[in-house]
């Protein structure tokens, strides 16, 4: 857009291309419910005011009009999504613009796979800005199907400037604070760029937060705690609550948003699935649930748009003013957010519950490299563990969290071997190597509360080597084996035969079906977790037990990590 273009509409002499009238506009600026008629001019906001003209009218009666939400921080494959499916999926509940880091992707598929994600949702009706991953691989203890270095991201930035703002979550924050070389020269060459620099720094604080800080890292979504979240907010982060599938922050720290505060606290969602997106919602479901804590609604949707518009310095997003995007929700009411339509660019995509929209783009949505699934040769005899006669590392996990806890247990043995131990929920895990098809380590683990049979998939965070967990040997070979064969997805085996599974042949990551197909496969799958004593936000955790940079004990394919130490630790004691 020319700003000689569009001056002549803002000025009222040229009729508008789209004019609403009778809006009560959401004003994020002064707080204010304006009522006043909206003129457009293609994708852009010409004016807010008493304009009369239009190609198009569209008459709200006095309907609510909010900025197109926007989510501060959000991995598009943790969806299972491909990238338009999952851009249907968010504009249903009014997301119009989504600062996505492909680390998933990446870790698997290299460039290859974040080049795909970036053409895949060029020209479709959603704003997809990439923070390019800073953790390929995530940590030094996994194997990982790519590397990506300090060259690859000033390449990457200078071939795609309008679409990358930022530097993905610095996960490795042991790294930052130990001057890992690697790891500062990319967020010196992306601060030099003036992008941001996400952070992750679950429970840092004291002197390790400003060095951290320091390092030009100015936001953060892993705070679990109301003390932990002000904190960083206090040393000037700006911190994204998060509202996925497992982790889920909302409730823990809503309450230390303020009217003096409220503008460095941000959305976001980080990890949430299909199922939970159509049923649940998406950031419209972090507005809804912080109102129902008494938040201000404008406050709410502030957050939810013009507080990560600006810090992330989206300047024509966030709000409904002059020069903006067109980018609007529709609302009945605001109390509960009832959505009736959203516009995108100037143009209606959802109208009562219905996409109406187009997603066709600038290529096609499977790519063609879809990456390979090979696991290493191995037997049943192979994953045994042989008694020691000595205590064993067990790994703790917890519903609606990505953190783990050490515990230290007298194992179940069978005729010389440690074995899963049903009573006490103690269950056997084998991690494989699905790049290079090198090795497999094996560990064991209490909370996943499966009863019977065995659990394999290829998401397992951030390099994505497969995992298989269970009661029974049999089960956790056989699960494993139709991970490989499917080459790639989740499946359940009970007393060898599959009982559920999603396939997942985009890099192992995401399904080639449309979104109502893939949320069947989720419900579906869900219900027989559910049958089998356990349920989907467990299966989450268990899909972050590989990650090595939150704590406290993770397992790879090399073993078991010490995260606080970082450093492999025997399974026995």
């Amino acid at each position: 857009m020319r700003i000689k273009e569009i001056i002549p509409y803002a000025l009222g002499q040229k009729p508008a291309h789209l004019l609403i009238k009778n809006a009560k506009i959401v004003n994020v600026f002064t707080g204010e419910i304006e009522e006043a008629n909206i003129a457009i001019y293609r994708k852009r906001i010409a004016g807010v005011g008493d304009y009369e003209e239009g190609e198009e009218v569209l008459d709200l009666k006095g309907m609510y009009v909010a900025p197109g939400l926007i989510d501060a921080h959000m991995h598009i494959e943790s969806t299972m999504l491909s990238p338009r499916q999952f851009a249907k999926a968010v504009l249903l509940h009014g997301t119009t613009t989504v600062i996505a880091d492909p680390h998933e992707i990446g870790n698997v598929l290299g460039l290859d796979g974040i080049e795909y994600m970036i053409e895949a949702t060029e020209g479709i009706p959603l704003n997809v800005y990439i923070a390019i991953p800073s953790a390929v691989p995530a940590s030094n203890f996994e194997t990982s199907g790519a590397r990506i270095g300090p060259e690859d991201i000033v390449n990457f930035v200078e071939k795609y400037p309008k679409r990358i703002i930022a530097l993905g979550e610095v996960m490795n924050f042991p790294g930052v604070l130990n001057l890992d070389n690697e790891i500062i020269t990319k967020i010196e060459v992306l601060r030099h760029k003036y992008r941001k620099i996400d952070g992750h720094a679950p429970g840092l604080s004291g002197k390790a937060l400003n060095a951290y800080i320091s390092a030009f890292i100015r936001s953060d979504h892993e705070a679990t705690r109301a003390e932990e979240a002000l904190e960083k907010v206090r040393r000037g982060m700006q911190v994204f609550i998060r509202e996925g599938t497992t982790a889920r922050d909302l409730d823990a720290l809503i309450g230390v948003v303020n009217d003096r505060n409220q503008y460095f606290f941000s959305f976001c969602t980080d990890d949430k699935d299909a199922l939970d997106i159509v049923e649940e919602g998406h950031i419209d479901f972090n507005i809804k649930k912080a109102v129902k804590h008494g938040v201000d609604p404008v406050t709410a949707i502030r957050m939810a748009t013009i507080n990560t518009a600006r810090y992330f310095n989206l300047r024509s997003m966030g709000a409904v003013a002059p020069g903006y995007k067109a980018d609007f929700v529709i609302l009945e009411n605001l109390e509960d957010f009832r959505i009736n339509m959203v516009i995108k660019d100037g143009k209606v995509v959802v109208k009562n519950g219905k996409f109406v929209g187009t997603l066709k783009g600038k290529i096609a949505d499977v790519p063609e490299i879809v990456g390979k699934v090979r696991l290493p040769s191995f037997t049943k005899d192979d994953i045994k563990v042989r008694d020691k006669g000595k205590k064993i590392r067990v790994i703790k996990i917890y519903e609606k969290s990505l953190l783990t806890d050490h515990l230290i247990v007298e194992p179940a043995v069978k005729d010389g071997f440690v074995v899963s131990d049903v009573k006490k929920d103690i269950l056997k895990i084998v991690v494989f190597d699905r790049h290079t098809a090198s090795n497999f380590s094996v560990g064991f683990v209490n909370g996943f509360r499966l009863k019977n049979g065995a659990v394999a998939g290829s998401i397992g965070h951030d390099a994505h080597n497969v995992y298989s967990i269970g009661t029974n040997d049999d089960d956790i070979v056989a699960a494993a084996k139709e991970v490989e064969k499917m080459n790639g997805g989740i499946v359940v085996v009970v007393d060898g035969k599959v009982v559920a599974s999603i396939p997942l042949p985009i890099a192992g990551l995401m399904s080639n079906e449309l979104l109502e197909e893939v949320v069947e496969s989720i419900r579906k799958l869900d219900n027989t977790l559910e049958n089998l004593g356990t349920n989907k936000e467990l299966l989450m955790a268990v899909h972050f037990i590989q990650l090595a940079v939150i704590p406290k004990l993770k397992i790879t394919n090399n073993g078991i990590v010490d995260v606080e130490k970082q450093e492999f630790v025997d399974l026995y004691v």
